[in-house]
């Protein structure tokens, strides 16, 4: 069920009204949970099982971890709390790929090939694992002490509004919201959520779905393409992720204060980054900090001497690359993010060089896309050729005026996202301050909002890119 849709429109004008209807908050919270799951089951059918499985084993985990008496037990149950979780998470996400790993390495040896599994990959499955790990985590450093109430846990790990894409929210930032009387339909909280949703909807079906198949126009087989092309297509393409990502982010935001329910900031103008440590700090903050928090500090983060906390920033970065997906483009595109993060602490522990902040920006920009033909391009042999053709300019110009003729709309896309992103970046807000627009302002927005839509949406709604995560 796409955010973008008229049946989740329906959906959450169902889930809107009888929360106004049944103000029970033990009432209210089953509602939450009998739509998250109904939410679940029109993405993955009946892997919606595996919620059930993650919050039954992570709650009483939680609370065995938390009544254990000493550290060796209580590292023991949290030890099969990361089993059972990364088990489920490796089976569905990883089998397939260690099968093909397995094969590649039979064919070396003359042995017959293992077959692969008819596995179906659970929605959204990256990031209710590590939401429901983060709890077991916090409670085994003692952060966190567990929820008595199986109901609430269950409404935690199967939210709808950031159930399949993020951002992935953590217990002591779920929970206390909880607290509150019941959940209030209250009209500030409307406006503001109805603001952020509208914003995402624009990033997503305006801007994403509209450079969809340019983008796949491009990079469905890029050879013999010239630099300019493989260039538009890589700004495209980082264009494309960016709306599409944060436009979800946006709409999940906005879909949860509707409920009175507050999410992390998941975006913060990465495109502005001045260093690639900076760009981890802007872009999936969620995922960055939960990597940074759980996994990275886990090895020792920077207290181990200067070489290991490079290997610790290369391993955190690998799996992170891992965690996008079972391909290795996002294994080499997290060994690549690394090495950007290890070359930065390098350098910049080692020379006193200062840039300026827009050649700064310029500069890892230029990376950062880099990056996102990594990530885009699974075919090693058209990466190879982009990459070359990125960073080794032909000066080909050839056709570039028809390419720009044929390709107009695109470019006006494009250009609009760079002139809102820029005005974004000095308004700093777009969204508080939209919302802080008088009532009468603010609906003449929204059905302006509503005319860009009707008028230039594509006729075809795509998925939003962190489905398959």
């Amino acid at each position: 069920m796409l955010f973008n849709s008229i049946d989740f429109l329906i959906f959450m004008i169902s889930v809107f009204v009888l929360m106004i209807l049944f103000r029970n908050k033990r009432i209210q919270f089953l509602i939450l949970i009998v739509a998250s799951y109904i939410f679940y089951y029109f993405s993955s059918g009946l892997l919606f099982v595996l919620l059930f499985l993650s919050s039954i084993l992570d709650f009483y985990i939680g609370r065995k971890i938390f009544e254990s008496k000493n550290k060796k037990s209580k590292r023991f149950f949290l030890i099969i709390s990361i089993i059972g979780n990364l088990g489920i998470l490796g089976f569905f996400k990883y089998a397939n790929f260690s099968i093909q790993i397995a094969n590649h390495l039979r064919d070396l040896f003359g042995f017959s090939a293992l077959p692969m599994l008819n596995i179906i990959l659970p929605v959204g499955i990256s990031f209710f694992t590590f939401q429901t790990m983060s709890y077991t985590i916090d409670i085994y450093r003692g952060k966190l002490q567990p929820t008595p109430s199986f109901l609430k846990f269950m409404l935690f790990v199967s939210f709808f509004p950031q159930l399949v894409a993020g951002p992935i929210v953590r217990a002591s930032e779920f929970f206390p919201q909880l607290n509150k009387k019941r959940v209030f339909i209250i009209p500030a909280n409307v406006k503001l959520g109805l603001t952020y949703i509208s914003w995402g909807i624009v990033k997503k079906v305006i801007f994403a779905d509209s450079l969809n198949p340019f983008v796949s126009n491009i990079f469905s087989n890029p050879l013999g393409l010239n630099s300019i092309t493989i260039i538009f297509g890589t700004i495209a393409f980082g264009i494309q992720i960016y709306c599409d990502f944060s436009g979800y982010t946006d709409i999940a935001i906005g879909v949860a204060r509707l409920l009175n329910f507050t999410f992390p900031k998941n975006f913060d103008k990465p495109y502005f980054a001045h260093n690639p440590s900076n760009f981890w700090e802007r872009w999936h903050i969620s995922l960055s900090s939960w990597l940074k928090d759980y996994l990275y500090i886990s090895l020792g983060g920077n207290i181990k001497g200067k070489i290991r906390t490079l290997v610790n920033l290369m391993i955190t970065m690998i799996l992170g690359g891992l965690w996008h997906g079972a391909s290795w483009n996002f294994v080499v595109w997290g060994i690549y993010q690394g090495l950007l993060l290890v070359g930065y602490k390098i350098i910049s522990s080692k020379s006193g060089i200062r840039i300026r902040k827009g050649l700064a920006i310029f500069i890892t920009q230029y990376f950062v896309f880099l990056g996102w033909l990594i990530f885009r391009i699974r075919n090693s042999q058209y990466l190879i050729y982009s990459i070359k053709k990125y960073i080794l300019f032909d000066f080909d110009f050839s056709g570039f005026p028809e390419f720009v003729v044929a390709n107009k709309y695109i470019f006006m896309i494009m250009i609009i996202f760079i002139i809102i992103h820029i005005l974004s970046y000095k308004i700093k807000d777009v969204v508080k301050r939209i919302n802080s627009l008088d009532y009468k302002i603010w609906f003449l927005y929204i059905l302006m909002i509503i005319l860009i839509l009707i008028l230039f949406a594509p006729t075809i709604n795509t998925a939003f890119i962190y489905f398959q995560f």
